[in-house]
């Protein structure tokens, strides 16, 4: 069985907004799941084999809050991937407030969010021929959700986009990393959305490439 640690909760995405999908995510009879609002986890002798990050970099931006990722949890995280074979994936908010020169960003992440418009309608459109797209079909969002702007800052697979009234985004992209993988994922602003069948499914697809051999 795999290990997991699911790191979610801020102030614009609360813990409550995505806990309820994860069981639906991670089933108990694949995964061994851990949920946690606390960042310090990953200090944690026992790796995971893979991190999911549901979780803003500033937990509270009405207020000043520094990022959370400090030197000294990146330098943790990098060694955990690269050195260590733990998967590592960003959905949605996990992707968002990072800088643009933050190593997450330029080495592990490869990728900057800039910004989002207003919430919309959101379509999601698949690459085909690959593992993880296989038999999955384009799709809209039930709900308006934030269309992320992304600019992608290194070589990197991109397996998605994102489209709405706004324009066209990379939307799902993937690389090794090391001997770990890595792997990013825009949409999700709802469980309505997390929940949705064809994402969900997609999602599922998403975790086992982070932990495949």
């Amino acid at each position: 069985m795999k290990k997991v640690t699911v790191l979610l909760g801020d102030y614009w995405h609360p813990r409550n907004s995505i806990e309820p999908m994860l069981d639906m995510l991670f089933p108990k009879d694949k995964w061994d799941m851990t949920i946690t609002e606390d960042p310090e986890i990953i200090k944690s002798d026992e790796i995971p084999d893979l991190l999911v990050s549901f979780k803003d970099v500033i937990e509270n931006d009405q207020i000043p809050t520094p990022i959370w990722c400090d030197d000294e949890w990146t330098a943790r995280l990098d060694d955990c991937i690269k050195n260590k074979g733990m998967g590592f994936m960003a959905v949605h908010c996990g992707i968002a407030d990072i800088p643009e020169d933050h190593f997450i960003t330029t080495n592990i992440l490869k990728a900057f969010f800039i910004t989002h418009p207003p919430q919309c309608e959101v379509s999601f459109e698949l690459v085909n021929g690959f593992d993880i797209t296989e038999e999955a079909k384009p799709f809209t969002f039930s709900n308006f959700d934030e269309h992320y702007q992304i600019k992608i800052m290194g070589d990197t697979e991109i397996l998605g986009y994102t489209v709405s009234q706004h324009g066209k985004q990379p939307a799902l992209w993937r690389h090794q990393y090391g001997k770990g993988k890595v792997l990013g994922v825009t949409p999700g602003h709802s469980y309505e959305n997390l929940s949705q069948d064809e994402y969900l499914k997609l999602l599922k697809n998403c975790t086992e490439w982070c932990v495949c051999d």
